[in-house]
């Protein structure tokens, strides 16, 4: 037995093979992903999350709460100097923007990537089979600071996106896709996550680098996690419309279908162009895109 297993072994060192194989299929990467985020019962044990994050614009900095609630209840709420708060929010039942006083209905398309990827509460490589979503290993990138693993998600309703996720840590690192904006426009999206921070033993993308194009000007949004905090109690009204607010008429309803019968409304996006007065805004056109970095605050 042991003169059989010797020309095995000695012709996969002569490879350079590890006996330690890595992981080479999606089920297989993505089921360590999960592990290194802190383990499936961890994840599932968080029942709600509050994030808080400084986020720096071309235009403004902006002050974001972040609130998700199982099982897919997600709410934004950013504020800028001199600026009312604008106000969105993706349920099962409804995904809306509320901004100047007037409630925005999201198109379709828009309102089916957002629940399949901003209402996931766990997000979409936790679960995806059960979920409907499908998943593809495309191979081996080099990425400043080491290789990742590049995974091909596609959910239920055909959102893409692809998932860079690190060889070595298993946490993604990157996220690239085409996302749906306000007016039926489109834009191509890079988002790096920077920095990852744990709460109630679960790790949570904390610094984040997003990058638009194709829809205008290149856009460069860089978040910076503050807080954040699980199982906190969220009120459930907090993710239903306002009733006070104007809804804009002949778009779409609550659910993102187009009312019947209605006219379509002109809409303008109004772009915060309000600088902050505290301290010099950051310029995120400054980045180092080569490092995809920048140094973060403590």
């Amino acid at each position: 037995m042991k003169d059989t297993l010797l020309p095995a072994v000695m012709t996969i060192a002569a490879l350079g093979i590890s006996s330690t194989l890595p992981a080479q299929t999606a089920e297989d990467i993505l089921a360590r992903h999960v592990q290194a985020r802190g383990g499936y019962e961890r994840i599932k044990a968080i029942q709600s999350v509050k994030i808080t994050r400084t986020v720096v614009t071309q235009f403004a900095e902006l002050e974001v709460v972040i609130l998700k609630k199982r099982p897919q209840s997600y709410r934004v709420e950013q504020s800028a100097p001199g600026q009312p708060p604008v106000y969105r929010a993706v349920t099962p039942a409804a995904v809306w923007d509320l901004a100047g006083g007037k409630l925005t209905n999201r198109t379709p398309p828009a309102a089916a990537e957002a629940r399949d990827l901003d209402g996931d509460f766990d997000g979409p490589l936790v679960d995806w089979k059960e979920k409907g979503h499908t998943v593809e290993f495309t191979g081996r990138e080099a990425l400043p600071g080491g290789e990742a693993f590049t995974i091909q998600l596609t959910t239920k309703n055909g959102v893409a996106r692809t998932f860079y996720i690190d060889a070595t840590t298993y946490l993604v690192r990157r996220i690239t896709g085409v996302t749906n904006l306000p007016g039926d426009r489109k834009a191509n999206l890079e988002t790096d996550i920077l920095a990852h921070k744990e709460a109630g033993g679960v790790k949570f993308p904390a610094d984040i680098q997003e990058d638009r194009t194709g829809a205008g000007p290149v856009q460069t949004v860089v978040s910076y996690t503050k807080a954040i905090e699980v199982n906190v109690p969220i009120d459930d009204g907090l993710f239903a419309p306002p009733a006070s607010a104007a809804p804009i008429p002949g778009r779409f309803d609550a659910a993102g279908l187009s009312s019947p019968g209605a006219a379509r409304a002109d809409r303008r996006e109004s772009a915060v162009r309000t600088r902050s007065r505290s301290r010099t805004l950051p310029d995120p056109s400054r980045i180092d895109r080569a490092h995809r970095g920048r140094t973060l605050p403590d």
